[in-house]
């Protein structure tokens, strides 16, 4: 046989391998069909991974792994499936290898767990000390907690490099934007011959044809043959046409990526179902407990931030009250003169006096406290809720209030936070906080407050009477459930946020 026989000869191998191999995980954990059923299968010449989308893998590795153990490639799918069932892929701005590790340990978690046999027997006990180790510090045992607490003990990178030697399975470099320039220029994508899943309709490259070398070098071709057309325009029109491109790509990269996730979600959420209806036995339970976690519902804090923002007029163009009909009609009739302009100011819901407080007693620590402004920061400058001129108050307060921070501009917040030193340490009452603000506003300020923050783990004394401005207190899912769901007043509003969900994780 020639070498393009064998190499046609291994995929129709390796693909048939991989469909036993969801064969037999479907007969061992049925209820893993919905996910299989999301995902199209691909062969890559020199990785194994999965996005969300699609699962890819290298023929001559899997029948590698296949020759080893006829169970391996079915724990490398379980493996990948899990990573899909919880989103790993859905990440922000992290430490790359420590997620990566976080990801692959708590997949590995599962599977011992789910199904003890599919555990590879290569480095068995040295794998099976870690998960036990982690298991007892973090639960439940998923990415997102295990994370965090492995940033909190400040595990290095070098270290996080070890774990991911010991436990990785797949490569995780997609799921990080700043890596995509390590991709290496050889892989080489194969023919997709596996029979197994359509997957979706509306995923990249999935309308039944494959890709070739010579499509690649085509649309390679074709984006050359479009970049020469681009230089050709003048420098203006070339940098605002980019930038609108940009800002499009970036829209609809945003968007698919939010239907993907609510798709996983929702799987998930099936997942959980189908095992409640079926029974549970000791095998899912570790399971129920992280898709419990992982499904609960959970507090969209950017919406809920847009609620302090008022009206108020920016020098911008109002493109939405701009009839573009008379404009155009102007220009063909005059060439370069506009019957209508956009408007030249628009009115806009932002942020202009606000509230934050932070518990400073001695069960708050300064990095979750320094997260938190960091996060409603970001979230505010993100959403260009500022106006040119704002009043924000940054309140610290346990018995009393220690500290108060006028903010102005962003310049000023951002040096508060670079500098954010917490004071007090003592116990917790949040009627100081409250009378503060009655008294600043008597003197004339905050004149436009729509409501307060309060960032604490809940244990204090609350004032009696409601204010004429919303409240919400913030608590950690940690510290929410340690203090046995603390009550807080008919009249305020809570807010549980996981601790992922501070740190950017």
């Amino acid at each position: 046989m020639t070498e393009a026989q064998l190499q046609k000869r291994e995929a129709e191998l390796a693909a048939e391998v991989m469909q036993m191999s969801v064969g037999k995980l479907l007969l061992r954990r049925h209820y893993f069909s919905s996910a299989l059923g999301r995902l199209s299968f691909q062969q890559l010449g020199g990785s194994f991974l999965t996005d969300g989308r699609r699962v890819c893998y290298d023929p001559a590795l899997l029948l590698s792994r296949y020759e080893s153990s006829d169970l391996l490639p079915v724990h490398d799918l379980l493996h990948a499936l899990l990573h899909n069932v919880f989103r790993h892929w859905s990440v922000g701005r992290v430490r790359a290898k420590l997620w990566d590790a976080a990801c692959d340990i708590a997949a590995e978690a599962l599977i011992a767990d789910i199904d003890a046999e599919l555990v590879p027997i290569e480095n068995a006990q040295r794998r099976e000390q870690v998960l036990r180790r982690f298991a007892s510090e973090v639960k439940p045992l998923t990415a997102e907690k295990l994370y965090n607490y492995m940033d909190r003990s400040g595990m290095s990178d070098e270290q996080a490099e070890e774990l991911c030697e010991l436990f990785a399975v797949d490569d995780h470099r997609t799921w990080h934007k700043a890596d995509e320039q390590q991709k290496p220029k050889d892989e080489e994508y194969l023919p997709d011959i596996c029979p197994i899943s359509d997957g979706d309709e509306n995923a990249e490259n999935n309308d039944g044809n494959q890709q070739t070398d010579d499509d690649a070098k085509g649309e390679s071709g074709s984006q050359d043959k479009q970049e020469n057309q681009q230089g050709k325009s003048s420098q203006g029109g070339e940098q605002s046409s980019s930038s609108d491109l940009d800002r499009w790509n970036d829209a609809q990269q945003s968007a698919q990526q939010g239907e993907l996730d609510e798709q996983w979600e929702q799987i998930a959420k099936q997942i959980q179902s189908e095992i409640e209806n079926f029974g549970r036995n000791e095998s899912s339970l570790q399971l129920i407990d992280v898709l419990e976690h992982v499904t609960r519902e959970k507090t969209d804090y950017r919406a809920f931030l847009r609620r302090f923002a008022v009206m108020g007029e920016v020098m911008k163009s109002d493109l939405d009250a701009f009839d573009v009909n008379f404009y155009c009609y102007g220009m063909d009739m005059y060439g370069d003169v506009a019957f209508i302009e956009p408007p030249e100011y628009k009115e806009v819901r932002r942020v202009r006096d606000f509230v934050i407080a932070i518990d400073t007693s001695g069960s708050v620590s300064r990095r979750t406290v320094h997260d938190f402004v960091q996060k409603t920061y970001t979230i505010l400058k993100s959403e260009e809720s500022f106006f040119s001129r704002v009043d924000i108050h940054i309140l610290q307060c346990d018995v009393q209030v220690r500290d108060a921070a006028l903010i102005n501009c962003e310049q000023e917040l951002e040096s508060y936070i670079d500098g954010l030193e917490l004071k007090g340490f003592g116990g917790t009452d949040f009627r100081p906080v409250f009378e503060y603000v009655d008294s600043v506003r008597a003197e004339g300020g905050l004149r436009e407050l729509k409501g307060l923050i309060y960032f604490t783990d809940g244990l204090g004394t609350f004032p009696e009477k409601a204010p004429d401005y919303e409240a919400a207190f913030v608590f950690l899912q940690g510290d929410y459930e340690k203090n046995a769901n603390p009550e807080i007043p008919s009249w305020a509003t809570k807010i549980v946020l996981q601790e992922g969900d501070v740190s950017d994780v």
